[in-house]
């Protein structure tokens, strides 16, 4: 708990204070985007858990190829292997946050269950044990102590100052995160288990991440995370761990994710008020001459797969398109005119 006892030691620079506020500017704006993007909800809820897993394999270098993480990322398989059973339990967890992220406590019992979910059918994640001091032999007949008690402290140490308010939120979890993976908590997957508690911890928080990917974004920053956390290692056995770069990190991939989402929810409010089908359509005659459905998938998010499937079939059918090849990578081709100004829509 070096690095949550010891929060006293953070000085925020100027620079940091002010994109702070553009955090929590940003943040103030989650009712709109909530109220925005209601009706497509579950696209969107879809949309990140696949990106979320996706991108978590790539994060912890999984031995799986590209086209199988994707794979397993979108669709209900069953594993081949280990590697595979621990993806798929992954993704699992991921969901269940998703699904209910203010439900989240940050509760040893909560904990465990993570690591019992992310350990089945693959290795067990079991508490590590230490010998006790021989001084203290006097008063516990244990020769061993098991690792939970820190965990139970550390997790009381990060409610105790989230209650006393003296330290902004992302600051706090990321000195979290920090003593977790310094304290060696479980004989396996620390890193893991860190991260995802992590993302739970800002989810709960910041609700940005219902609508765009934070292990998308955390990708982004893993390299100068991955040096932030070698520094805060480093001096955390000095009980002053230096977590200002973990710390902006956080901001800056908060920053990121907002920018993110402001952008796609200006478009998804002109798309909003137009007819689904003609948007894809015009996509289509503005777009590439030879084109695939991920193209589409990609252009319109928030559009269902029976809705691009039925504008593809009428565009056939009105001999605008034609199919190249047959199953999942097949291919379209436009045989009309490409339009490269935009078509007049009638809004009414």
């Amino acid at each position: 708990m070096k690095a949550l006892q010891n929060m006293e030691r953070i000085q925020v620079n100027h620079e940091v204070m002010l994109l702070l506020l553009s955090v929590y500017e940003s943040k103030g704006k989650e009712f709109y985007y909530d109220d925005l993007f209601s009706r497509d909800l579950s696209v969107f809820e879809r949309k990140v858990a696949e990106e979320n897993i996706y991108f978590i394999g790539k994060i912890f270098n999984f031995d799986l190829t590209d086209s199988r993480l994707k794979l397993l990322a979108k669709k209900d398989l069953l594993a081949k292997n280990k590697t595979e059973q621990l993806y798929l339990n992954i993704k699992d967890a991921l969901v269940l946050i998703q699904s209910n992220p203010k439900e989240f406590e940050l509760i040893t019992n909560e904990i465990i269950d993570l690591t019992k979910l992310l350990s089945e059918k693959t290795d067990p994640i079991k508490f590590n044990t230490y010998k006790v001091d021989p001084t203290e032999l006097i008063l516990t007949y244990k020769k061993e102590k098991s690792k939970r008690e820190d965990l139970e402290q550390l997790i009381e140490m990060f409610e105790k100052q989230l209650k006393l308010k003296q330290f902004e939120l992302s600051q706090l979890i990321s000195n979290f995160y920090v003593d977790f993976i310094n304290m060696n908590i479980f004989s396996d997957k620390n890193d893991l288990v860190g991260l995802i508690l992590l993302y739970a911890l800002i989810l709960k928080n910041f609700n940005v991440f219902k609508y765009v990917s934070f292990f998308k974004h955390f990708d982004k920053f893993k390299k100068i995370w991955e040096k932030g956390l070698d520094q805060a290692t480093y001096y955390w056995s000095t009980n002053y761990p230096q977590t200002d770069v973990l710390s902006r990190v956080l901001v800056d991939l908060l920053i990121d994710s907002y920018i993110e989402v402001d952008e796609f929810a200006y478009e998804y409010a002109f798309e909003k008020s137009l007819n689904k089908s003609d948007n894809i359509e015009n996509t289509i005659l503005k777009g590439k001459e030879i084109f695939t459905k991920e193209d589409i998938r990609k252009a319109h998010p928030t559009v269902s797969e029976a809705t691009i499937d039925r504008t593809l079939k009428r565009l056939k059918d009105e001999n605008i398109i034609r199919p190249l090849g047959k199953g999942r990578s097949s291919k379209w081709m436009r045989i009309v005119e490409s339009r490269n100004k935009t078509q007049q829509l009638s809004l009414f």
